[in-house]
């Protein structure tokens, strides 16, 4: 059996939970795993939309329009997508300024040009 990879896998699979951590985290991490193609796909779209901004502003936002639709995801799951879509290379930083989030000095993260 062949299986087809899809646009947003990664080479090697994420390690959600560490080696030592409880089983119940290693559960938790399993079922996440389907799930972050699509959501790293919604990060992006926002930023597609809205332009650059900051990861919390992004994931704020991505909360915001997919309330309600599968997978449930919090502003804090989005927001962790960032990291890795930087290691994906499909983001870059491009600057700071002050994250209407959090209001903290932020880097902000725009989509890679190809």
């Amino acid at each position: 059996m062949t299986i087809q990879r899809q646009l947003f896998d990664d080479e090697r699979p994420a390690k959600l939970a560490r080696d030592a951590d409880p089983e119940t985290s290693h559960d938790a991490a399993a079922e996440m795993l389907p799930k972050l193609g699509l959501l790293e796909q919604r990060f992006l779209n926002v930023m597609r939309s809205e332009g650059p901004m900051t990861a919390n502003e992004t994931a704020e936002i991505a909360e915001r329009w997919y309330r309600g639709t599968p997978p449930q995801a919090t502003c804090e799951t989005f927001r962790k997508r960032y990291d890795a879509l930087l290691k994906k290379n499909r983001i870059v930083a491009d600057g700071k300024k002050r994250c209407r989030v959090s209001g903290k000095l932020a880097t902000v993260y725009r989509i890679k040009d190809d």
